[in-house]
């Protein structure tokens, strides 16, 4: 008999064994760092869209929508269950308590499920919006970094020209050479930059690794929402999930208190903890609409200064390469040295990446105002 307990656990080791085999042979591993296969074009919209309708993290919002349904559902049950006892107990506090805050549940339950998946999506969209132009940012910079290539292997074909007639030393070459080498790093690094944010977006979408994949959006500054700070403060306070969910508690609180009102004396413990609790909760429900306000305002003035910069970044990016064009004239000619060109082509190499940065940047904080004046990113327990 133990033979043969020992014999079928070998055999379903064995197949399990098998199973496994099987499983991780079942997805080709891509032996270098190219991407492969057809590649899907994708615009921002359209991976929002992907994100929001398939995948695990929609099945996710999708299933909590279900669970808030179904809360609700239990609500509105416990409330005629609360119902029932206030029949059978009329004169009870606690009766008239429970059938009140299950008669609250039940109705903020059934407005905020939907609210809450809303806030689901929200987040969905601002983790895709954040690795798109993750790839975006990277193919920008790998772009400045290859211009940058391109004119350090200029000015070392120059300085190689002026070496031979006799007008500058060998240590210009040298140096010349050196910053190709560097730049060519910095391509390298660069490239594989992309790559990693390659890899993290199609991770994020659901596809292969190593998928490849073409961003058709490009980065550049996106529009202001419209309107005036007045009214993203007003849509802010109508609609965020935060100011909803403390001015339940703390309606749910006052109920609690006036509960006990006649059962317990104002000086047991049972009613000081419980007005200390209903104290706490009104104090959160009236400072949530100053946090809120609080929060828009700062966000406004975040987008306003990362405008700015933009257009200071612009600005450098322009005078930068104006920079190095007269610098290059001048060595030409012989009024100032390789050491000029070559650190005005850094300066301009580096305001091309302040540029990508700056871009970025406003663009996040635009689309994280527009979350902040719905209903947020958070949802609410039920």
């Amino acid at each position: 008999m133990r033979k043969r307990i020992l014999s079928v656990l070998l055999a379903g080791m064995m197949v399990l064994g098998a199973g496994a085999v099987a499983f991780s042979v079942e997805r080709a591993i891509v032996p270098d760092m190219n991407f492969i296969g057809d590649s899907i074009s994708l615009s921002l919209d359209q991976a929002v869209k992907i994100m929001q309708t398939e995948g695990s993290r929609a099945e996710t919002a999708a299933l909590n929508k279900a669970s808030d349904e179904a809360i609700a559902k239990g609500h509105k049950e416990s409330a005629q269950t609360s119902l029932e006892n206030f029949d059978f107990m009329p004169d009870s506090g606690m009766a008239q308590s429970n059938l009140t805050i299950s008669r609250l549940y039940r109705d903020f339950a059934k407005e905020q499920s939907e609210a809450n998946y809303q806030a689901e999506l929200n987040e969905i969209e601002a983790m895709t919006i954040q690795v798109y132009y993750g790839v975006l940012q990277a193919e920008e910079n790998l772009k400045v970094s290859k211009d940058n290539l391109a004119n350090q292997k200029t000015i070392y074909n120059n300085t190689m020209k002026k070496y031979k007639l006799g007008t500058v030393a060998r240590v210009d070459t040298l140096t010349a050479e050196t910053q190709v080498l560097q730049a060519e790093n910095q391509v390298a690094v660069a490239e594989t930059a992309v790559k990693n944010a390659k890899m993290n977006f199609n991770l994020l979408l659901g596809y292969d690794l190593m998928q490849k994949v073409t961003l058709t959006d490009s980065l550049k500054m996106i529009e202001e929402p419209e309107g005036n700070l007045t009214g993203f403060i007003e849509s802010a306070l109508d609609n965020r999930n935060e100011i909803k969910g403390v001015a339940l508690g703390a309606e749910v609180q006052e109920i609690l208190l006036k509960g006990l009102e006649y059962r317990y004396p104002k000086n047991s413990s049972t009613y000081l903890k419980q007005e200390s609790a209903t104290l706490q909760a009104r104090k959160t429900a009236e400072d949530a609409p100053i946090q809120i306000e609080l929060d828009i305002r700062a966000r406004c003035m975040d987008m306003a200064d990362k405008k700015r910069a933009v257009s200071v970044a612009q600005a450098q990016l322009a005078n930068a390469k104006e920079g190095y064009r007269l610098a290059t004239i001048s060595y030409d000619a012989g009024m100032n040295t390789l050491t000029d060109v070559q650190q005005a082509q850094i300066i301009s190499f580096q305001a091309g990446q302040g540029v990508a940065k700056a871009i970025t940047d406003y663009d996040l904080a635009v689309y994280n105002f527009i979350h902040a004046t719905g209903v947020g990113t958070t949802r609410l327990p039920l």
